[in-house]
């Protein structure tokens, strides 16, 4: 009796544990077909929270009245070598302040690395307006998950028909709807009647589920790369949440974006979002982050975001080093003198190259002393990664001061030896490091010419882990 009366209690247990576990499965298989519930309100903005968004261009005065905003909205730093900072002036009304590409008002810019500080002098500032008409491809990547909404989502789709209408004409948009799928609506295209046709306003209609913001990143990215007859390549990601069912990685994102030469321009909505996820992306594919907390400002951002991938001042230098940099550019404008700070990370990533800013005399293989700053750079970045080596990678011009054929083969391996040896010197293990000579053989400008062989005398720096 005992014994049938200890059955049947296990029996109750065990039917019990699969009930749970059914309620539990079923619970989870809602969460993935149903997706996130939707927030009931627009989230409290943060205490002083008065975003200025630019909706129209005006000229700098020549004695502004009031201090404008100033302000770098990205950096980028995918060509080898070279660092550009896209800066722009705001008056409180909105207005991108335009005409002061000529005038003598940039002060100064300082570049710090590893708290070490040093003034650039030979910096260029070039102002570029959407009069310039320079072709732009643009993805624009739209959350669509549970928690938007039926109401947020339709705003979402406002404000991209909003987008489509003001958009320039030498300009493509592709549309992209995700939750955790994604959907391509319009290809890239420039027909603004075709891209409103493709644009299904219809809330969350065949979405809803959970969100893949990755993948709906790297969807825009794969669109917009191929589009090699635009000068500019650019997704715009919106997103209200956490990324919880990406298939790809945010650091492969991002390795996909700089591969490409692909900004990434982040806009996040309200306090439930990962704040690490999308500044992160932003600051190290070039692009811009916002974060919004009414829907209502959905339409403003998107123009924002918009306006500023085609109006900006661009600041054109030479990094002295390659890691973690903190920028300060100050312009004196007449009676109101504005800085901005920003930092950035132009560390070559795994499978590219970039180049080593160190000099050498005529037919010589030591390094100047103006060289130093760079081989600082190199051994502070492999000593803030521990696992990482190199290749250095040295080249000359065609010029031959001997007959001997392979002569510039052995000048480049010295040279890159040199280098090797410097770095080792600051206290990295040689093994980390492989030297190679190329010679002449890699050029990557005309050796006709003295601007061309001064390009191709180079050392470059490759990544092989990290």
């Amino acid at each position: 009796m005992a014994a049938n009366s200890f059955l049947t209690n296990a029996m109750k247990t065990f039917l019990s544990l699969v009930l749970l576990c059914f309620v539990f499965l079923e619970g989870c298989n809602s969460l993935l077909t149903k997706g996130e519930p939707a927030a009931e309100t627009d989230p409290v903005p943060p205490m002083g929270y008065m975003p200025v968004y630019a909706h129209a261009l005006a000229p700098l005065p020549a004695k502004p009245k009031e201090t404008p905003a100033f302000y770098m909205s990205r950096i980028e730093s995918n060509e080898p070598n070279r660092i550009r900072l896209f800066v722009h002036i705001v008056d409180s009304t909105g207005n991108l302040l335009y005409g002061a590409g000529k005038q003598k008002i940039w002060c100064m810019l300082m570049d710090s690395i590893e708290g070490k500080a040093t003034e650039i002098k030979d910096f260029k500032v070039k102002e570029i307006s959407e009069s310039d008409r320079v072709p732009t491809a643009i993805a624009l990547v739209m959350d669509h998950s549970g928690s938007m909404g039926e109401e947020r989502a339709h705003l979402v789709q406002d404000a991209a028909e909003h987008f489509i209408d003001n958009k320039r004409p030498e300009d493509a948009i592709s549309l992209i709807k995700y939750d955790n799928k994604i959907s391509v609506e319009a290809p890239l295209s420039k027909d603004a009647a075709m891209l409103k046709s493709n644009l299904h306003k219809n809330g969350l209609e065949g979405f809803g589920g959970l969100t893949a913001i990755g993948d709906g990143i790297a969807a825009g990215v794969g669109i917009v790369a191929g589009a090699r007859e635009y000068d500019r390549r650019a997704v715009i990601v919106f997103t209200d949440g956490l990324d919880n069912s990406s298939t790809i990685l945010k650091d492969s994102v991002i390795t996909l974006a700089r591969k490409t030469n692909t900004l990434i321009c982040c806009v996040d909505f309200g306090v439930n979002t990962d704040k690490g996820y999308l500044p992160d992306v932003a600051n190290k594919c070039g692009g811009t982050y916002n974060n919004v907390y009414s829907s209502h400002e959905f339409d403003p951002v998107f123009g924002d975001v918009y306006r500023k991938l085609k109006n900006y001042y661009e600041i054109d230098y030479a990094p002295r080093a390659y890691g973690m940099h903190t920028i300060s550019l100050k312009v004196c404008i007449p009676g109101h003198p504005v800085s901005a700070v920003q930092s950035f990370d132009n560390t070559p990533i795994i499978g590219t190259s970039g180049l080593v800013d160190v000099n050498f005399d005529f037919d010589k293989a030591e390094i100047t002393a103006s060289s130093r700053q760079a081989v600082d750079g190199i051994v502070y970045l492999m000593k803030a990664f521990p696992a990482m080596t190199i290749e250095l990678r040295g080249h000359t011009d065609s010029l031959n001061s001997t007959k001997d054929p392979d002569y510039n083969k052995k000048l480049s391996q010295r040279r890159a030896d040199a280098v090797k040896a410097a770095i080792a010197k600051g206290g990295i293990t040689p093994s980390r490091i492989k030297a190679i000579g190329f010679g002449e053989s890699v050029p990557v400008a005309d050796n006709a010419t003295e601007e061309g062989r001064a390009r191709n005398r180079r050392t470059e720096i490759a990544i092989v882990t990290k």
